[in-house]
Parts: C-alpha cells; sequence; structure tokens
C-alpha cells in the first residue's frame, strides 16, 4: 500500500468527522451536553537566594538573589463530550504576566521565556502573553480511548511534563485500553510516541535533542501497565525509549496492610536508564552524549501512614550513576527542559538528592487544623539528609578527571502552611507558603567539581494562590 493512500485512510475519518458525527443532533448532543470548560486564576510570589562559593567572587559566602519574582497566570481548558460517543476534542491555554522581576536570567517557570523555544533559549529573562498547551482530537471506543495532537501523558508511560500552574506538552499520540476483571482485578496499559515537546514556559514546539544540546533525537516512546489486584496490591512497570540514545525503565510494587486500625501505605519503586552511544571514556561533562556508564538506577521505598489529623511519610532512596553526567535523571533526554519522565518520590526540598553514589532519607508530616475550629487550614515540616555523594567517574574537571575521592553530604529542612477556602464565591481557593532551606555541606561552587546537578547553600520561599473556577 502506498504512503499517499495509507495516509489518505488514516485521514479520511478525521476530515470527515464533523460530516459523520455532528450531521445529526442526536450524535451532537454527546459532544456539547458533555463538555466542560474549567479554569484557574493563579498568582506565584518567589524568593530564592544562593550561597556564592565562587573563588574570589565580592560576595564569597554570602547569599545572592538567584529566582525573584511575582507572577499572573490564568488558564482556560475546554473539554469536550464525544461525539457519537467515539471522538471529541480538549483545547486549553493559559495567559501569563510578570508583575514584578529580579535579576535572574533563567526562566522562572511560571511566566513566559524570553525564548519562545528551548534551542533558541538566551537566558535572558521573562515576558508575557498567551500559550496554548493542550489541542488534542480524542477518540474512544469499548475499553480502549486515543488522542493526538498536543498532549499530556494520561496512561502509564514513562513520559511525564513539566509544569507551572499548567502542564507541558507533547506533540504526539497516545492510546491505551483499561479491563475489568471483577475480583481478580484490574488492567490498564498504554503506549505513547512523541516528535517533538515544550515545557510550559515556551510557546513553540522543538524537536529532542541528546546531551550535547546538537544531536537532534528522532523521537520517543513509551510503553506501560498497571494491574490492581484489587486487595490493596497493585503493580506497576514501563519502558521508554529516545531513538538512538537512551532506553529507560520502571517497576512499582504499591501495598497497604492495615496498623491500628489505618492502612500503613508501602511502596518499592526502581527507575532504570542505559545510553546507546559511546565507550565511557572520560570526557567533559555535556562534550558527549554518553550519559552512563553501564545501567544506572535510582531505587526508592516509601512509608505513608494516617492517624486522625496527622498525615506522615518516611521514604528513602539511592542512586547508581557511574559515567560522565554523574546524577540520574528521570527524563529520556538530559537537557533542560528537553522532557521529563515519571519519578513518584518528591520531597520539594530543593536538590534532587540524586548524585552517583547517594543515599537519601526523608521525614514529613502534615497536620490537619480542623479540630481546632480551622477547616480548610494544615501546616507540614520534613527533613531530608542525603551521604555520600560521589562526582562523575568519567567527566573532567579543568581538563582533569574529577577527584575521585570526594564525598559531599546534602540536608534541608522544609515548612508548609496551606489554607483551602471551604464556603463562599471563593470556595476551593488555596493559598500556600512553603519554605526550604538547604544545606549542602561541600564547598564547590554550583555545579561543579564533577557534581553537575548539585548546587551551593539555598534559601528558597514560595507563595502560591489557585482560585479555580467553572465556567460550565
Amino acid at each position: 500500500m502506498s504512503k499517499l493512500r495509507t495516509c489518505t485512510l488514516i485521514a479520511a475519518p478525521l476530515m470527515c468527522g464533523p460530516a459523520l458525527f455532528f450531521s445529526s443532533s442526536v450524535h451532537a448532543e454527546g459532544f456539547i451536553d458533555d463538555s466542560h470548560m474549567t479554569g484557574g486564576i493563579y498568582y506565584s510570589q518567589r524568593y530564592r537566594d544562593k550561597r556564592d562559593m565562587t573563588p574570589g567572587s565580592p560576595d564569597y559566602g554570602h547569599y545572592v538573589e538567584d529566582l525573584h519574582h511575582a507572577t499572573f497566570n490564568a488558564n482556560l481548558d475546554f473539554t469536550s463530550g464525544f461525539a457519537g460517543d467515539f471522538i471529541g476534542l480538549d483545547v486549553a491555554g493559559f495567559a501569563a504576566a510578570n508583575l514584578a522581576t529580579g535579576d535572574a536570567a533563567h526562566p522562572n517557570e511560571i511566566s513566559l521565556s524570553s525564548a519562545n523555544q528551548r534551542w533558541d533559549e538566551d537566558w535572558s529573562g521573562d515576558k508575557g502573553g498567551f500559550n496554548l498547551y493542550k489541542a488534542a482530537l480524542k477518540l474512544k471506543h469499548d475499553d480502549y480511548w486515543m488522542r493526538a495532537g498536543y498532549i499530556q501523558p494520561s496512561g502509564q508511560t514513562l513520559l511525564a511534563v513539566h509544569w507551572g500552574f499548567v502542564p507541558g506538552a507533547y506533540q504526539g499520540a497516545e492510546a491505551g485500553g483499561s479491563w475489568d476483571f471483577g475480583e481478580h482485578g484490574a488492567l490498564s496499559a498504554s503506549y505513547l510516541w512523541s516528535d517533538k515537546y515544550k515545557a510550559p514556559w515556551y510557546t513553540e514546539m522543538y524537536e529532542f535533542r541528546a546531551a550535547d544540546n546538537t544531536t537532534k533525537i528522532d523521537y520517543v516512546q513509551s510503553l506501560g501497565i498497571r494491574y490492581d489486584f484489587k486487595n490493596k496490591l497493585v503493580l506497576e512497570a514501563s519502558m521508554a525509549q529516545a531513538a538512538d540514545f537512551m532506553d529507560q525503565y520502571f517497576g512499582k510494587i504499591s501495598y497497604s496492610i492495615p496498623v491500628a486500625g489505618n492502612d500503613l501505605r508501602m511502596s518499592y519503586q526502581f527507575y532504570g536508564a542505559r545510553d546507546k552511544v559511546g565507550d565511557n571514556s572520560i570526557a567533559a561533562y555535556g562534550s558527549v552524549n554518553d550519559e552512563y556508564d553501564g545501567l544506572a538506577w535510582l531505587q526508592g521505598i516509601t512509608l505513608g501512614y494516617t492517624l486522625d489529623t496527622f498525615d506522615f511519610r518516611l521514604e528513602a532512596q539511592t542512586v547508581k550513576a557511574e559515567g560522565n553526567q554523574g546524577f540520574f535523571l528521570q527524563r529520556i533526554t538530559p537537557a533542560y527542559a528537553s522532557s521529563n519522565g515519571r519519578l513518584d518520590i518528591w520531597w520539594d526540598a530543593a536538590s534532587d538528592f540524586d548524585a552517583n553514589g547517594e543515599t537519601s532519607v526523608f521525614a514529613g508530616m502534615t497536620y490537619d487544623l480542623k479540630n481546632y475550629d480551622l477547616p480548610g487550614w494544615a501546616v507540614g515540616a520534613g527533613y531530608v539528609y542525603g551521604w555520600g555523594g560521589k562526582p562523575c567517574t568519567t567527566c573532567t574537571v579543568d581538563g582533569v578527571l574529577a577527584d575521585q575521592s570526594q564525598r559531599i553530604d546534602e540536608s534541608a529542612w522544609t515548612f508548609n502552611i496551606a489554607h483551602t477556602v471551604q464556603t463562599g464565591r471563593m470556595k476551593g481557593t488555596l493559598f500556600n507558603l512553603h519554605y526550604i532551606n538547604y544545606d549542602n555541606h561541600g564547598s564547590n561552587p554550583n555545579y561543579s567539581g564533577g557534581y553537575n546537578n548539585m548546587f551551593q547553600d539555598e534559601i528558597d520561599i514560595k507563595f502560591n494562590v489557585i482560585a479555580p473556577f467553572t465556567i460550565f
């Protein structure tokens, strides 16, 4: 069959869609009657300062501005029903305005970057404007579904998106299905393919590239499955691929058991990555696309327990990421904002705690204040400590192999206070204040000494307001 004929056969149902599904009011009813328009108004204010440990700097040893801004966002999200119980359309976009900006050149990731796309990024700050982040045709039939266009992953794959107040998007297609076997459990599976991506602070789609920021990657793809045994045991598995560059693997076991009248939530998670490039020779970071020496991985365990108005978390992870990169990265393309990947362990504590050889432990607690006649109020605190972080094993610093005798510890404590309005016209509006005090126990300047994802001491204060609304 010729390519032209194949394309014609594929395009015909889409081109004829309006005629097929909107020619009668019966078919159109599902599209219109089941549609929804929602949105939100958002405000973000942030003050993040880092300690300057650059030798010879006039600010050596002192905190300096890293990211200061106040930003307004508003979005609209249209979700249609299914015409003929088969085809629909989702469209969403957001507007951003900078109310106050500091001296940082790095995008604040809430507004829009001054560059329209990642590979034109010149680190000159932010701008306001409008961004379309969702435009997807959707299909469903029996237990199967499909979405194509500007999409956000919704299935079981390893591919994920960046978030500001709204998500980034892949240009591609995702298809999946779910099958319920009654008391024997439920299976869901999906596959995603994409040739371009954009983080939500870029207005244009851009191609995937390897670590050198130049070599084009033709596509990324991922396949994943999830089986819920309906007895509090859930198994998940997925793999992803960046064409001719990287393979990734994921497995997760989740289980709950009753303890003193409440469920103890547990999980074990494995994330693996293996690149397909190079021979692990010594080179400067970023000069080659040989990221890892063999299989790199991050493994973690999580425990969660809720007792009355207290919610407790105890989590740990450990990393092996030998090679040129020197840390484990969940996204399948390494460059900043070039794609994103699933990682279910997140502590909102500044660092990713993902250096080669590093082990870290997090403990956190959230307290709901409803018993004090403060419905909708909650406070929380957390502490994380990581130790044994090693430098990259094959990267160079000033032309010499990074000092392999180094070991760096890092820690952070966090505090959070949140309020969700319970009644009135602002019902559902969230006010959230988050404070981070991060301590790098070494003296290297930011991202130096062979620690390519480790920065210096940081104080970060984030205040966000999220006001959702529904139009219809």
